[in-house]
């Protein structure tokens, strides 16, 4: 039986790692193609101070895009590299195997559901502890002193 399960893994490795190569070629030729859309952009700018601002803002947003697409980059690359180690599709804190149908879903997953949605919520508690702190400690003006008006 376990043979059986290791040919299963092979091929569901197998297909992870096709399916990651063809979606890191996808992110690579989105960002080729992003990269000459803004600088055929930059060779026909001419206009007014609005025409300028918006063109800040649209590259502020091409260079937020491209952050996010370096970071598929990574998580795919990270990916591939668990694949050669044979790590592929087992949980990073609990060592559970991940579902075939979240890997399906998303290939480049590091943690099972359960280990993720607690990561979600330690992240979220973090944050927010982090924002309290930072309220907590500036400094406001008496806005809110009696008798004042």
């Amino acid at each position: 039986m376990k043979k059986k399960e290791s040919k299963t893994e092979r091929k569901t490795q197998k297909r992870a790692k096709q399916m990651l190569l063809k979606l890191r070629d996808h992110v690579i030729n989105e960002i080729a193609e992003k990269r000459k859309m803004e600088s055929s952009d930059l060779k026909n700018e001419i206009g007014d101070f609005y025409d300028s601002a918006d063109e800040e803002r649209n590259r502020q947003l091409s260079h937020l895009i491209s952050d996010r697409d370096r970071e598929k980059l990574f998580e795919i690359d990270e990916a591939l590299q668990r694949i050669e180690e044979g790590t592929y599709g087992t949980c990073e804190e609990c060592d559970k195997k991940i579902l075939e149908t979240r890997l399906r879903v998303m290939p480049f997953a590091r943690l099972c559901i359960a280990c993720q949605s607690d990561w979600e919520k330690k992240g979220e508690k973090s944050r927010r502890s982090e924002e309290e702190a930072f309220y907590r400690d500036l400094n406001f003006p008496d806005f809110f002193e009696e008798g004042e008006e």
